[in-house]
């Protein structure tokens, strides 16, 4: 298995980070589900950062992945999970999810949620592999294709 630490981002790592995005979330438009995520800039990072938490995926210091939270009342959500797309299938992308359902039931949530592509090949059915439940849909009058919301107790 991978030797992956996890840690909080930095406003140092907002580069690494924007790669990492640009790299998942191309793939996601080559399967016919592009998101802003796909042309993240240093800038656009140092935004979440200001208005959001991530945890980054380290592997011999480099970073290879990132999993953005946002807390709300009596849940988290989890959102712009990604894995830079050389790095895929070494199971990194569980384990930042996996930090962030502990970090939400460190504070105490009842709950963690997110939102993924309905139709997209393999991402409802990594969620729900993972014990997330669908509790909703969310259609995007801007995208060609709808989410739908996802939750898992904790």
């Amino acid at each position: 298995m991978t030797a992956l630490s996890i840690r909080w981002a930095e406003p140092t790592d907002t580069d690494a980070l924007a790669s990492v995005y640009r790299s998942a979330y191309a793939a996601n438009r080559e399967l016919g589900f592009p998101a802003k995520a796909e042309t993240a800039t240093a800038d656009t990072v140092e935004g979440w950062l200001e208005g959001y938490e991530l945890l980054v995926g380290t592997v011999d210091g480099q970073i290879v992945g990132g999993v953005r939270l946002e807390t709300n009342e009596d849940h988290v959500k989890i959102s712009r999970l990604a894995v830079h797309e050389e790095r895929k299938g070494e199971g990194i992308g569980s384990r930042l999810l996996e930090r962030a359902e502990e970090v939400a039931a460190e504070r105490d949530h009842s709950a963690v949620r997110l939102t993924t592509p309905e139709n997209h090949p393999f991402l409802p059915s990594f969620y729900r592999d993972r014990g997330y439940e669908q509790v909703g849909e969310y259609p995007l009058s801007y995208r060609e294709y709808d989410e739908i919301v996802l939750e898992k107790s904790l």
